[in-house]
């Protein structure tokens, strides 16, 4: 979201804010009335990116075969500790053919299960609540693919997986395991992508990983390592991704001549001094991330031979410098620069400007000061430029317009100020610009006509200009914006009624408009705006009842409204309403 103000909300209107749960009785309504709830209710903070659910994915299904009843009744067991409010499993029944389950995939002529998909990604529910994981999953040795990831499973890994010699894909990242990885591991020698990071405990890796030789894929990141670093990790001569966490040396990582991508977060190399010579050796590797790590900054090779890296991320670490280190420069086969949050401080460094490949810049979170420098605009390539955050000043210039590549604008948070220049139109291929936290000065109307006079409208989806002493009416035009998904004008002295056209924007699953000074009720065109998860219209001026509206609105997960009643709310009225407002009802005698 555009950044709001350090203010908090003031307590003089009725104030309510839901973050709506999944409610079976409210799922039932909202059939009835045509809507589709989501799968289930993201757990996240009130934002616009906190209301937008992601689907998790289902494993594919095969019908021809009957499945065996051996591996069907071990599946049930599982399901019956499984917790499953969105009823994805509803299809695993004793009575039913499991090779047409969804999330199994059989063979063909057999019948033995060979692929389960139990993923479960965010913002989806389902989880085993801290459970062991089954170890007779380990009695169905035809599988080839399992993945168990983000279920909340618990413990250590069962030994009986390491029976499952024809696995191939194996994934149980996001659970909470402990203890050793078993030194069986090494007997899964079909391996090729095994993913076993994002626990956040303590495991110790046996030197027996090395012996899976075929392994192409390793992830073994966000975890706290006991031990050292096994070296035979660099006998995976075919491994091309790897992700690593908490590890204490890189000089085995030389010897990975197939490695393409390489993520290491949390290292302490402050007192190493060649870590930067052990990864230049690299002659494929064309992403390197550092990601939170302590870094030795007095090495500055004269030469690096990053023949292919084109993605260098550098983010929350401790250089022990304020300025970007001179080695970044040199790397000029670079598409993608991504330094945030490292404390860099004073001038967008000039020589950032060799760097002609660039496609992605993102300088955010740092303590930059100086102007928008007028090199920046002649990177015509440029199709993410991010520097929010800093303390950049001065003005937009018109040259802006010559970023003609640009999908991704994000100026936000910093001291800038002055008028949006009217060349920001000519940016035909822009999907987000987020100018929040500005010095404008200017009315909506002249913002919108900017957008809409020349083709910057024609693929806009994210507009955020919040905090930027916007003022004047928010006039139909805005209704001509109709690729938007996410708006944003919080925080400005934006007055009168909310106009009609708001509802025309169907796409809409964001609106932030708190705190201006809107008047009169919400137009029964938001009615319309079936997309919208999120609504904001905190701190304004509006009146009336707006349930009997919104109330359509299906997949409205969080709506924050601060209402001065100019009567007071019947219980008749509000019962019409969708289970929605039957729990602002109660919040609101709550009070």
């Amino acid at each position: 979201m555009g950044g709001k103000g350090e203010g908090g909300r003031g307590e003089d209107v009725t104030h309510f804010f839901f973050l709506l749960p999944l409610v079976n009785r409210a799922s039932e309504d909202c059939e009835r009335r045509g809507g589709k709830m989501l799968d289930s209710t993201p757990n996240h903070p009130p934002s616009c990116a906190a209301a937008k659910g992601v689907g998790g994915r289902r494993g594919r299904t095969s019908y021809e075969v009957q499945c065996l009843p051996s591996e069907r009744d071990a599946l049930l067991k599982m399901k019956s500790r499984l917790s499953d409010p969105s009823n994805r499993l509803a299809s695993w029944s004793l009575h039913a053919n499991c090779c047409s389950w969804v999330s199994v995939v059989c063979h063909n002529i057999t019948g033995h299960v060979l692929e389960l998909h139990l993923t479960t990604p965010p913002p989806l529910h389902n989880n085993f609540g801290g459970m062991q994981i089954p170890g007779f999953l380990g009695s169905m040795t035809s599988l080839t693919y399992l993945n168990l990831s983000n279920a909340r499973f618990a413990g250590s890994i069962p030994l009986q997986f390491w029976n499952l010699s024809n696995l191939i894909y194996l994934d149980l990242g996001g659970n909470y395991l402990e203890g050793s990885i078993p030194h069986q591991i090494g007997k899964l020698s079909n391996l090729q992508y095994l993913d076993l990071g994002g626990s956040e405990s303590s495991l110790s890796i046996p030197r027996q990983i090395g012996n899976l030789s075929n392994l192409q894929y390793l992830d073994l990141g966000d975890n706290q390592f006991g031990g050292s670093t096994p070296h035979q990790i660099g006998n995976l001569s075919n491994l091309i991704n790897l992700h690593l966490g908490y590890v204490e040396n890189l000089q085995w990582v030389s010897a990975l001549s197939s490695l393409q991508h390489l993520e290491l977060i949390g290292l302490n190399l402050s007192n190493t001094f060649d870590w930067l010579q052990d990864l230049h050796s690299l002659p494929s590797l064309r992403e390197l991330h550092l990601l939170g790590c302590d870094l030795n900054h007095h090495f500055e090779p004269s030469t690096l031979n990053f023949s292919s890296l084109a993605i260098l991320h550098l983010s929350d670490s401790e250089l022990g410098t304020s300025l970007i280190p001179n080695w970044v420069f040199q790397l000029k086969r670079l598409v993608h620069l991504q330094l945030n949050s490292n404390g860099f401080q004073g001038p967008i460094p000039v020589s950032i400007q060799n760097l002609t490949l660039l496609q992605h810049l993102d300088l955010s979170d740092n303590q930059f000061n100086s102007s928008l420098p007028d090199w920046l605009y002649s990177f015509s390539h440029l199709k993410s430029l991010i520097l929010s955050q800093n303390q950049l000043v001065g003005t937009i210039s018109m040259n802006v317009g010559n970023l003609t590549s640009l999908v991704t604008l994000d100026l936000n948070g910093n001291l800038l100020e002055g008028s949006i220049p009217t060349s920001m139109g000519n940016l035909c291929n822009l999907k987000k610009l987020d100018i929040s936290n500005m010095k404008c000065n200017q009315q909506i109307s002249q913002i919108l006509k900017i957008l809409l006079e020349r083709c910057v409208s024609h693929a806009l989806e994210i507009f955020y200009m919040s905090d930027s002493q916007l003022s004047g009416h928010l006039t139909y035009q805005i209704g001509l914006l109709k690729n938007l998904v996410e708006l944003d004008l919080s925080s400005n002295s934006i007055q009168g009624a909310l106009p009609d056209s708001l509802g025309n924007i169907k796409s809409l699953i964001c609106l932030d408009l708190w705190n201006n000074t809107f008047k009169s009720a919400i137009p029964i065109s938001f009615g319309n705006l079936t997309s919208l998860m999120y609504l904001d219209l905190y701190e304004n001026q509006l009146e009336a009842n707006p349930f009997e509206i919104l109330g359509s609105l299906c997949k409205l997960n969080v709506l924050i409204w601060g209402i001065i009643f100019s009567k007071e709310l019947s219980k008749k009225s509000t019962l019409l309403i969708l289970p929605i407002c039957k729990i602002m009802y109660q919040k609101t005698n709550s009070l």
